[in-house]
Protein backbone atom coordinates (compact mmCIF):
# COMPACT_ATOMS: atom_id res chain seq x y z
CA UNK A 1 0.00 0.00 0.00
CA UNK A 2 1.43 3.44 -0.82
CA UNK A 3 2.10 6.07 1.95
CA UNK A 4 1.29 9.54 0.90
CA UNK A 5 3.40 12.55 2.60
CA UNK A 6 0.55 14.19 4.54
CA UNK A 7 2.64 17.38 3.11
CA UNK A 8 2.18 16.22 -0.89
CA UNK A 9 -1.47 15.82 -0.26
CA UNK A 10 -1.23 19.50 1.74
CA UNK A 11 0.18 20.91 -1.18
CA UNK A 12 -2.81 19.41 -3.52
CA UNK A 13 -5.51 20.33 -0.94
CA UNK A 14 -4.30 24.31 -0.78
CA UNK A 15 -3.96 24.13 -4.63
CA UNK A 16 -7.64 23.25 -4.57
CA UNK A 17 -8.26 25.76 -2.20
CA UNK A 18 -6.92 28.56 -4.24
CA UNK A 19 -8.60 27.69 -6.98
CA UNK A 20 -12.19 27.72 -5.77
CA UNK A 21 -13.95 30.87 -6.80
CA UNK A 22 -17.27 30.69 -5.18
CA UNK A 23 -19.04 28.78 -7.36
CA UNK A 24 -22.84 28.36 -7.04
CA UNK A 25 -23.21 24.54 -6.59
CA UNK A 26 -26.51 22.47 -6.30
CA UNK A 27 -26.50 19.89 -3.83
CA UNK A 28 -29.21 17.59 -4.44
CA UNK A 29 -29.88 14.84 -1.28
CA UNK A 30 -32.52 12.73 0.69
CA UNK A 31 -33.90 15.13 2.86
CA UNK A 32 -34.87 19.52 3.08
CA UNK A 33 -31.20 20.21 5.03
CA UNK A 34 -28.25 18.07 4.81
CA UNK A 35 -29.21 15.97 7.90
CA UNK A 36 -29.27 12.29 6.62
CA UNK A 37 -25.97 10.29 6.16
CA UNK A 38 -22.89 12.72 5.79
CA UNK A 39 -24.36 15.25 4.04
CA UNK A 40 -23.84 17.56 6.60
CA UNK A 41 -19.82 16.78 6.57
CA UNK A 42 -20.15 17.25 2.56
CA UNK A 43 -21.78 20.40 2.57
CA UNK A 44 -20.15 22.34 5.51
CA UNK A 45 -16.91 21.25 3.04
CA UNK A 46 -17.69 22.51 0.29
CA UNK A 47 -18.63 25.60 2.36
CA UNK A 48 -15.37 25.71 3.76
CA UNK A 49 -14.05 25.86 0.42
CA UNK A 50 -15.92 29.19 -0.26
CA UNK A 51 -19.16 27.64 -2.43
CA UNK A 52 -22.17 28.98 -2.64
CA UNK A 53 -24.33 25.93 -2.31
CA UNK A 54 -28.28 24.82 -2.09
CA UNK A 55 -29.31 22.24 -0.38
CA UNK A 56 -32.49 20.43 -1.97
CA UNK A 57 -34.16 17.05 -1.04
CA UNK A 58 -34.16 15.07 -4.58
CA UNK A 59 -37.97 14.01 -4.74
CA UNK A 60 -38.49 18.28 -4.69
CA UNK A 61 -36.10 19.50 -6.71
CA UNK A 62 -36.89 20.08 -10.94
CA UNK A 63 -34.58 20.30 -13.55
CA UNK A 64 -34.82 23.54 -13.59
CA UNK A 65 -33.20 24.17 -10.12
CA UNK A 66 -29.57 22.53 -11.86
CA UNK A 67 -30.02 25.27 -15.11
CA UNK A 68 -28.23 28.27 -13.84
CA UNK A 69 -25.58 26.68 -11.43
CA UNK A 70 -21.71 26.03 -11.92
CA UNK A 71 -22.04 22.29 -11.00
CA UNK A 72 -24.59 19.75 -9.75
CA UNK A 73 -23.71 17.79 -6.21
CA UNK A 74 -25.37 14.33 -6.51
CA UNK A 75 -25.18 12.43 -2.77
CA UNK A 76 -26.99 8.79 -2.48
CA UNK A 77 -29.07 9.60 0.35
CA UNK A 78 -31.99 9.62 -1.54
CA UNK A 79 -33.76 6.82 -3.88
CA UNK A 80 -32.56 6.85 -7.25
CA UNK A 81 -36.21 7.35 -8.74
CA UNK A 82 -36.57 10.81 -7.02
CA UNK A 83 -33.44 12.39 -9.52
CA UNK A 84 -33.82 10.21 -11.99
CA UNK A 85 -34.66 11.42 -15.32
CA UNK A 86 -33.98 15.23 -14.14
CA UNK A 87 -30.13 15.91 -14.67
CA UNK A 88 -28.59 13.84 -17.23
CA UNK A 89 -29.28 15.95 -20.64
CA UNK A 90 -28.51 19.23 -18.44
CA UNK A 91 -25.22 20.91 -19.68
CA UNK A 92 -24.26 21.48 -15.98
CA UNK A 93 -21.12 19.41 -14.96
CA UNK A 94 -21.80 16.73 -12.14
CA UNK A 95 -20.01 14.94 -8.98
CA UNK A 96 -22.03 12.37 -7.89
CA UNK A 97 -22.13 8.83 -5.72
CA UNK A 98 -25.83 7.91 -6.64
CA UNK A 99 -24.55 3.89 -7.85
CA UNK A 100 -28.17 2.89 -9.88
CA UNK A 101 -27.85 6.84 -11.60
CA UNK A 102 -24.92 5.52 -14.10
CA UNK A 103 -25.89 2.41 -15.11
CA UNK A 104 -27.94 1.35 -18.41
CA UNK A 105 -29.09 -1.82 -18.23
CA UNK A 106 -31.70 -0.92 -14.76
CA UNK A 107 -34.73 1.41 -14.60
CA UNK A 108 -35.52 3.81 -17.00
CA UNK A 109 -31.85 4.16 -18.95
CA UNK A 110 -32.68 7.21 -20.72
CA UNK A 111 -33.30 9.11 -16.82
CA UNK A 112 -29.98 7.69 -15.80
CA UNK A 113 -26.02 8.64 -17.04
CA UNK A 114 -25.23 5.92 -18.92
CA UNK A 115 -21.26 5.08 -17.71
CA UNK A 116 -21.93 1.41 -16.80
CA UNK A 117 -23.93 -1.48 -17.94
CA UNK A 118 -23.65 -2.19 -14.61
CA UNK A 119 -23.32 -0.74 -11.53
CA UNK A 120 -24.31 -1.99 -7.22
CA UNK A 121 -23.55 -0.36 -3.60
CA UNK A 122 -20.69 -1.87 -1.85
CA UNK A 123 -22.39 -3.49 0.48
CA UNK A 124 -19.92 -6.91 1.75
CA UNK A 125 -17.32 -5.41 0.10
CA UNK A 126 -16.13 -2.21 2.56
CA UNK A 127 -12.65 -1.10 2.11
CA UNK A 128 -10.40 1.59 3.20
CA UNK A 129 -8.52 1.60 -0.03
CA UNK A 130 -8.94 2.17 -3.46
CA UNK A 131 -6.32 1.53 -6.46
CA UNK A 132 -5.19 4.18 -8.72
CA UNK A 133 -5.18 2.93 -12.24
CA UNK A 134 -1.36 3.40 -14.49
CA UNK A 135 -3.32 4.58 -17.34
CA UNK A 136 -4.75 7.38 -15.02
CA UNK A 137 -1.42 8.70 -13.93
CA UNK A 138 -0.78 12.16 -14.58
CA UNK A 139 -4.75 13.01 -14.54
CA UNK A 140 -5.87 15.76 -12.21
CA UNK A 141 -8.83 13.38 -10.78
CA UNK A 142 -5.89 11.31 -9.16
CA UNK A 143 -4.77 14.40 -6.91
CA UNK A 144 -1.33 13.44 -8.26
CA UNK A 145 -1.48 9.75 -6.28
CA UNK A 146 1.08 7.23 -8.25
CA UNK A 147 -0.18 3.76 -9.70
CA UNK A 148 -1.60 1.64 -6.76
CA UNK A 149 -3.50 0.84 -3.46
CA UNK A 150 -3.81 3.99 -1.25
CA UNK A 151 -5.67 4.43 1.88
CA UNK A 152 -8.53 6.96 1.50
CA UNK A 153 -10.55 6.11 4.28
CA UNK A 154 -9.59 6.13 8.23
CA UNK A 155 -12.72 3.10 8.80
CA UNK A 156 -13.97 0.63 6.59
CA UNK A 157 -16.49 2.00 4.23
CA UNK A 158 -18.62 1.43 1.35
CA UNK A 159 -17.88 2.41 -2.30
CA UNK A 160 -20.31 2.43 -5.71
CA UNK A 161 -19.07 0.36 -7.88
CA UNK A 162 -19.32 -0.03 -12.20
CA UNK A 163 -18.27 -3.21 -14.15
CA UNK A 164 -19.53 -4.74 -17.45
CA UNK A 165 -19.63 -3.30 -20.70
CA UNK A 166 -18.55 0.78 -19.69
CA UNK A 167 -19.05 3.97 -21.69
CA UNK A 168 -16.55 4.09 -24.67
CA UNK A 169 -15.53 7.48 -23.48
CA UNK A 170 -15.18 6.83 -19.84
CA UNK A 171 -12.43 7.80 -17.90
CA UNK A 172 -10.83 4.77 -15.65
CA UNK A 173 -9.05 6.59 -12.85
CA UNK A 174 -9.29 3.61 -9.26
CA UNK A 175 -10.61 0.67 -8.94
CA UNK A 176 -11.27 -2.43 -5.90
CA UNK A 177 -10.72 -6.23 -6.24
CA UNK A 178 -11.75 -8.76 -3.75
CA UNK A 179 -9.15 -9.03 -2.05
CA UNK A 180 -9.50 -5.91 -0.45
CA UNK A 181 -13.02 -6.63 0.78
CA UNK A 182 -13.91 -7.00 3.81
CA UNK A 183 -15.37 -10.89 4.50
CA UNK A 184 -14.07 -12.08 0.93
CA UNK A 185 -17.57 -12.45 -0.76
CA UNK A 186 -17.34 -13.35 -4.42
CA UNK A 187 -19.00 -11.35 -6.69
CA UNK A 188 -20.86 -12.05 -10.35
CA UNK A 189 -22.40 -10.26 -12.69
CA UNK A 190 -25.87 -10.38 -14.38
CA UNK A 191 -24.87 -12.86 -16.61
CA UNK A 192 -23.66 -14.94 -13.68
CA UNK A 193 -20.23 -14.56 -14.46
CA UNK A 194 -17.23 -13.86 -11.80
CA UNK A 195 -16.64 -10.19 -11.55
CA UNK A 196 -12.80 -10.07 -10.47
CA UNK A 197 -12.77 -5.81 -9.91
CA UNK A 198 -14.87 -3.31 -9.86
CA UNK A 199 -14.41 0.79 -10.78
CA UNK A 200 -14.82 2.87 -7.78
CA UNK A 201 -13.63 5.88 -9.52
CA UNK A 202 -14.72 7.42 -12.84
CA UNK A 203 -15.50 10.34 -14.83
CA UNK A 204 -16.62 11.26 -18.72
CA UNK A 205 -15.68 14.32 -20.31
CA UNK A 206 -18.06 16.94 -22.45
CA UNK A 207 -18.74 15.27 -25.39
CA UNK A 208 -17.87 11.53 -24.35
CA UNK A 209 -19.59 8.80 -25.76
CA UNK A 210 -22.10 7.14 -23.45
CA UNK A 211 -23.34 3.89 -23.31
CA UNK A 212 -23.91 1.67 -25.08
CA UNK A 213 -21.21 1.74 -27.98
CA UNK A 214 -23.04 3.00 -30.96
CA UNK A 215 -25.77 4.15 -29.86
CA UNK A 216 -25.26 8.02 -30.22
CA UNK A 217 -25.43 9.28 -26.96
CA UNK A 218 -23.06 11.74 -26.05
CA UNK A 219 -22.37 13.21 -22.30
CA UNK A 220 -23.35 17.10 -22.42
CA UNK A 221 -20.78 18.28 -19.31
CA UNK A 222 -18.03 16.15 -17.22
CA UNK A 223 -19.21 13.64 -14.57
CA UNK A 224 -17.18 12.09 -12.13
CA UNK A 225 -18.72 9.14 -10.05
CA UNK A 226 -16.90 9.50 -6.56
CA UNK A 227 -15.95 6.50 -4.45
CA UNK A 228 -18.03 7.21 -1.10
CA UNK A 229 -22.05 6.20 -0.61
CA UNK A 230 -24.31 7.48 2.31
CA UNK A 231 -22.03 7.05 4.96
CA UNK A 232 -18.77 7.85 4.01
CA UNK A 233 -17.33 11.22 3.57
CA UNK A 234 -16.91 11.81 7.87
CA UNK A 235 -14.10 9.02 7.14
CA UNK A 236 -12.28 10.32 4.34
CA UNK A 237 -8.52 10.65 5.75
CA UNK A 238 -6.64 13.53 3.82
CA UNK A 239 -6.08 11.73 0.71
CA UNK A 240 -9.62 10.58 0.15
CA UNK A 241 -9.95 14.67 0.68
CA UNK A 242 -8.03 15.45 -1.69
CA UNK A 243 -9.66 13.11 -4.58
CA UNK A 244 -13.37 14.22 -4.05
CA UNK A 245 -11.86 18.32 -3.92
CA UNK A 246 -9.53 17.71 -7.28
CA UNK A 247 -13.05 15.90 -9.00
CA UNK A 248 -15.06 19.03 -8.09
CA UNK A 249 -12.10 21.06 -9.56
CA UNK A 250 -12.09 19.21 -12.49
CA UNK A 251 -15.86 18.85 -13.19
CA UNK A 252 -15.63 22.70 -12.52
CA UNK A 253 -13.05 22.66 -15.62
CA UNK A 254 -9.81 23.31 -13.30
CA UNK A 255 -6.88 21.77 -13.01
CA UNK A 256 -5.94 20.52 -8.86
CA UNK A 257 -2.86 20.13 -9.98
CA UNK A 258 -1.30 23.38 -10.50
CA UNK A 259 -3.49 25.46 -12.23
CA UNK A 260 -3.96 23.76 -15.51
CA UNK A 261 -1.60 23.23 -18.59
CA UNK A 262 -0.51 25.46 -21.03
CA UNK A 263 -2.47 24.57 -24.64
CA UNK A 264 -5.28 21.91 -22.65
CA UNK A 265 -7.85 24.08 -24.38
CA UNK A 266 -10.65 20.70 -22.94
CA UNK A 267 -9.23 21.01 -19.60
CA UNK A 268 -8.38 17.12 -20.00
CA UNK A 269 -4.99 17.70 -18.28
CA UNK A 270 -2.48 17.17 -20.60
CA UNK A 271 -1.66 18.72 -24.25
CA UNK A 272 -3.76 16.14 -27.06
CA UNK A 273 -4.43 16.53 -30.87
CA UNK A 274 -8.31 17.46 -29.40
CA UNK A 275 -6.48 20.61 -28.17
CA UNK A 276 -5.54 21.02 -31.63
CA UNK A 277 -8.57 20.62 -33.18
CA UNK A 278 -10.41 23.24 -30.69
CA UNK A 279 -7.41 25.39 -32.19
CA UNK A 280 -8.28 25.01 -35.43
CA UNK A 281 -11.73 26.06 -35.19
CA UNK A 282 -10.62 29.07 -33.05
CA UNK A 283 -8.26 30.04 -35.92
CA UNK A 284 -11.79 30.38 -38.24
CA UNK A 285 -13.42 32.17 -35.17
CA UNK A 286 -10.74 34.18 -34.29
CA UNK A 287 -11.04 33.86 -30.59
CA UNK A 288 -8.77 35.24 -28.24
CA UNK A 289 -8.53 32.94 -25.65
CA UNK A 290 -6.57 30.98 -28.01
CA UNK A 291 -3.64 33.13 -28.63
CA UNK A 292 -0.71 31.16 -27.51
CA UNK A 293 1.79 33.64 -28.63
CA UNK A 294 0.39 36.85 -27.55
CA UNK A 295 0.57 38.64 -30.99
CA UNK A 296 -2.92 40.00 -31.11
CA UNK A 297 -4.37 37.35 -33.86
CA UNK A 298 -5.14 33.02 -33.54
CA UNK A 299 -3.16 31.61 -36.48
CA UNK A 300 -1.25 29.42 -37.81
CA UNK A 301 1.77 30.99 -35.37
CA UNK A 302 -0.34 29.99 -32.76
CA UNK A 303 -0.17 26.02 -33.93
CA UNK A 304 3.30 26.01 -34.88
CA UNK A 305 3.81 27.00 -30.75
CA UNK A 306 1.34 24.74 -29.63
CA UNK A 307 3.36 21.88 -31.75
CA UNK A 308 7.33 22.90 -31.45
CA UNK A 309 7.41 24.91 -28.61
CA UNK A 310 4.80 23.53 -26.48
CA UNK A 311 4.47 19.67 -27.36
CA UNK A 312 7.91 19.66 -28.65
CA UNK A 313 7.01 17.38 -31.49
CA UNK A 314 6.32 18.56 -35.08
CA UNK A 315 3.80 19.97 -37.62
CA UNK A 316 3.20 16.75 -39.71
CA UNK A 317 2.98 14.32 -36.63
CA UNK A 318 -0.70 12.88 -37.25
CA UNK A 319 -0.02 9.89 -35.22
CA UNK A 320 1.05 12.18 -32.10
CA UNK A 321 4.40 9.71 -31.07
CA UNK A 322 6.51 13.08 -30.73
CA UNK A 323 8.03 11.95 -34.65
CA UNK A 324 6.85 13.35 -38.16
CA UNK A 325 7.67 10.05 -40.63
CA UNK A 326 5.73 7.74 -43.24
CA UNK A 327 3.70 6.38 -40.35
CA UNK A 328 1.79 9.72 -40.35
CA UNK A 329 1.05 9.54 -44.13
CA UNK A 330 -0.27 5.98 -43.70
CA UNK A 331 -2.41 7.69 -40.83
CA UNK A 332 -3.97 10.29 -42.91
CA UNK A 333 -3.80 9.19 -46.10
CA UNK A 334 -6.08 6.02 -44.70
CA UNK A 335 -8.86 8.89 -43.93
CA UNK A 336 -9.32 9.16 -47.28
CA UNK A 337 -9.64 13.40 -47.34
CA UNK A 338 -6.59 14.33 -49.20
CA UNK A 339 -8.28 16.73 -51.61
CA UNK A 340 -11.73 16.19 -50.99
CA UNK A 341 -12.86 19.35 -49.36
CA UNK A 342 -13.83 17.01 -46.43
CA UNK A 343 -13.84 18.60 -43.02
CA UNK A 344 -10.52 17.39 -41.64
CA UNK A 345 -8.77 16.84 -37.63
CA UNK A 346 -5.46 17.26 -37.11
CA UNK A 347 -5.13 13.18 -37.04
CA UNK A 348 -6.65 13.05 -40.55
CA UNK A 349 -4.00 15.42 -42.05
CA UNK A 350 -5.41 19.27 -41.29
CA UNK A 351 -2.15 20.46 -40.55
CA UNK A 352 -1.71 23.69 -40.94
CA UNK A 353 -5.64 24.44 -39.26
CA UNK A 354 -7.53 25.48 -42.05
CA UNK A 355 -9.86 22.53 -41.37
CA UNK A 356 -8.88 20.49 -44.32
CA UNK A 357 -6.43 18.00 -45.67
CA UNK A 358 -4.81 19.27 -48.78
CA UNK A 359 -1.52 20.34 -50.38
CA UNK A 360 -1.46 23.40 -48.15
CA UNK A 361 -0.51 21.00 -45.10
CA UNK A 362 2.35 18.82 -46.79
CA UNK A 363 3.61 22.69 -47.71
CA UNK A 364 3.48 23.46 -43.66
CA UNK A 365 4.78 20.57 -42.28
CA UNK A 366 7.89 20.10 -44.73
CA UNK A 367 8.57 23.90 -44.19
CA UNK A 368 9.37 23.00 -40.93
CA UNK A 369 11.57 19.96 -41.17
CA UNK A 370 12.29 16.77 -39.05
CA UNK A 371 10.93 14.71 -41.69
CA UNK A 372 12.37 11.18 -40.69
CA UNK A 373 14.98 12.65 -38.10
CA UNK A 374 13.22 11.42 -34.76
CA UNK A 375 12.04 12.98 -31.69
CA UNK A 376 13.32 16.17 -30.83
CA UNK A 377 15.80 16.52 -27.63
CA UNK A 378 13.47 15.48 -24.37
CA UNK A 379 10.55 13.68 -26.49
CA UNK A 380 7.01 14.28 -26.45
CA UNK A 381 5.94 16.49 -23.87
CA UNK A 382 1.99 16.64 -23.53
CA UNK A 383 2.09 18.16 -19.55
CA UNK A 384 5.14 21.28 -18.90
CA UNK A 385 8.12 20.70 -17.64
CA UNK A 386 7.93 21.29 -13.41
CA UNK A 387 8.08 24.97 -12.57
CA UNK A 388 10.52 26.75 -10.29
CA UNK A 389 7.88 26.88 -7.10
CA UNK A 390 7.05 23.26 -8.34
CA UNK A 391 10.67 22.46 -7.83
CA UNK A 392 10.78 24.31 -4.67
CA UNK A 393 7.66 22.24 -3.28
CA UNK A 394 9.05 18.94 -4.57
CA UNK A 395 12.29 19.70 -2.75
CA UNK A 396 10.59 21.12 0.75
CA UNK A 397 8.83 17.51 0.54
CA UNK A 398 11.62 15.66 0.52
CA UNK A 399 13.33 17.89 2.95
CA UNK A 400 10.42 17.17 5.37
CA UNK A 401 10.53 13.66 4.43
CA UNK A 402 14.49 13.58 5.54
CA UNK A 403 13.62 15.27 8.87
CA UNK A 404 10.93 12.42 9.41
CA UNK A 405 13.18 9.90 9.39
Amino acid sequence: MKRVSVWKIAVVCALCAATARGDKLLFIGGQPDPTQGDDSFVFDHLEELGHDVTYLAANESTTADGEDVDAIILSSTFGSGDARGKFQDLAVPILQWEEALVRWDHGNPDGNFRMSEFSRNGQGRETTVIKILESAVGHPLTAGLDAGVHEIFDDFNRTPQQFGELAPGLILIAEIDPDFAEDGTVYVNHDGEEVDSALVLTAIDAGGELGPAGEGHIAPARRVNFPVEDVGFGSLNETGIALFDCSLEWVLGRNCLGGGVEGDFDNSGQRDPADLDLLAAAMASGDPAFDLNGDGAVNLADRVHWVVDLTNTYIGDSNFDGQFNSSDFVAVFGTAKYETGQPATWGEGDWNGDGLFNSADFVAAFGGGGYEGGERAGGLMVVPEPSSIALFTIGLLAFAARRRR
